[in-house]
């Protein structure tokens, strides 16, 4: 294996451990690898087309993961509130110093918006909290997916 091999199989890796949170862009950081490595290649084997398609599939992931989170809220009855408040605790969770803080932030935040700003009771707001935490098992699941897809293309291209 070559250095330019090394290089974008780091970045796949990054990308695969990337698509497992939700703030890390992780089907784009093998965009990013694939690009590198046609740039150092000549674009050869990963050629200008290759990288188009894998931009498209990163594009779906991102895309995806609004659409699914989104819909698991709304599907389970939250108001904007809701979904802002998932979104907000979210990220608020990413920084808890214990396991699984992002899972509990997203929830929370639903959970409470729907309590606080939107005027609904426990049981809605708790009904809005599961509804984006599946949303948002959903949408991870569909971005390592995709990441997986991704990895799988160009390893095949490469070897």
């Amino acid at each position: 294996m070559n250095l330019h091999d090394t290089i974008l199989f780091i970045f796949i890796l990054a990308g695969i451990i990337g698509s497992l949170f939700p703030i890390v862009p992780g089907t784009s950081i093998i965009v990013v690898g694939a690009l590198l490595h046609g740039w150092l290649t000549g674009f050869e084997p990963i050629g200008w087309l290759d990288i188009m398609m894998l931009a498209s599939l990163s594009l779906a992931a991102w895309v995806g993961q609004y659409l699914l989170a989104g819909f698991g809220s709304k599907k389970f009855g939250a108001s904007k509130y809701g979904v802002i408040g998932a979104s907000i605790g979210m990220v608020v969770g990413l920084f808890l110093p214990i396991f699984g803080g992002m899972i509990l932030g997203t929830f929370l935040g639903a959970f409470l918006a729907e309590i606080c700003f939107a005027v609904k009771g426990v049981k809605q707001g708790a009904w809005a909290g599961t509804g984006a935490l599946l949303g948002l098992i959903a949408s991870l699941f569909l971005e390592l997916f995709i990441a997986f897809a991704m990895a799988w293309f160009l390893v095949i291209k490469i070897v």
